[in-house]
């Protein structure tokens, strides 16, 4: 076995250093190389857009957090509001459903008695040597108060878009009338044709009564006798305020 021991230890430092020469001689070849003005501006613009993307992504990651978390909070808060919407759209329903049965009850209260102030008047204005055969409402009667009045005026089968939107605007609409119109006939007969003047007259002077028109007038033989039948026509007019006095019922409690 032989071994070998170096004894000029100058040498491998000298290696060495012939190497870092190289190495730099390297670098500076391919310094010495890159003399074009073009590429340089070329290998600039290149770091340029590496770092304009790089500044750009990192402000879009940033941003886009920042989105997701105010999206989340987003969805929280309209979660949160859908519920008070929703109370809310229940508290209008039953203020509503509380209204319409307010102005049923007042429909019904104010209406009652029509028919008796027309009676009334009617027979306070018939003059003497006057009769009436035939007295009946004309108008057609209301439904009756809380009835779907949209539903009965749909026409059936009707659908889409068109039928939901014409349903709605007429629901919308659809109000209970506190006073419908009330009108009626009156068929009678006299002997005095001024005698029918004077109960147009008096009839048209009613705070209750209005557009009092006489539709026909004809002779016709009762009894032998010539009598003039006529036909009037009017409507039921609601009285101004203080024509009509309520009192309170009183009754005592023993």
């Amino acid at each position: 076995m032989m071994l070998q021991i170096n004894l000029l230890p100058g040498s491998k430092k000298g290696k060495s250093s012939s190497g870092g020469f190289a190495l730099a001689g390297a670098f500076g070849a391919i310094g010495s190389n890159i003399r074009d003005p073009w590429l340089l501006g070329a290998a600039a613009s290149v770091v340029v857009a590496v770092a304009t993307v790089g500044l750009l992504f990192t402000a879009q990651s940033a941003r886009a957090t920042e989105v997701e978390g105010r999206m989340e909070r987003a969805v929280r808060d309209s979660t949160r509001y859908a519920k008070v919407l929703s109370a809310r759209r229940k508290l209008t329903a039953e203020r509503d459903s509380v209204i319409r049965q307010l102005q049923i009850i007042r429909t019904i209260d104010d209406n009652r008695y029509n028919w008796a102030h027309i009676l009334d008047e009617v027979s306070r204005a018939l003059p003497a040597y006057t009769w009436l055969t035939i007295m009946e409402q004309t108008t057609k009667a209301p439904l009756p108060p809380g009835v779907d009045t949209v539903a009965a005026a749909e026409p059936v089968g009707a659908a889409g878009a068109a039928a939901k939107k014409k349903a709605a605007e007429a629901a919308a609409a659809d109000t209970i009338n506190v006073h419908p119109p009330l009108g009626f006939r009156v068929v009678g007969q006299t002997v005095d044709i001024q005698a029918l003047t004077m109960f147009m007259r008096q009839l048209e002077s009613s705070p209750f009564i209005q557009k009092v028109t006489l539709a026909k007038s004809e002779i016709v033989i009762v009894d032998g006798k010539d009598v003039t039948q006529f036909e009037l026509s009017a409507e039921f007019e609601v009285p101004p305020p203080g024509v009509v006095r309520t009192t309170p019922l009183v009754v005592p409690v023993r």
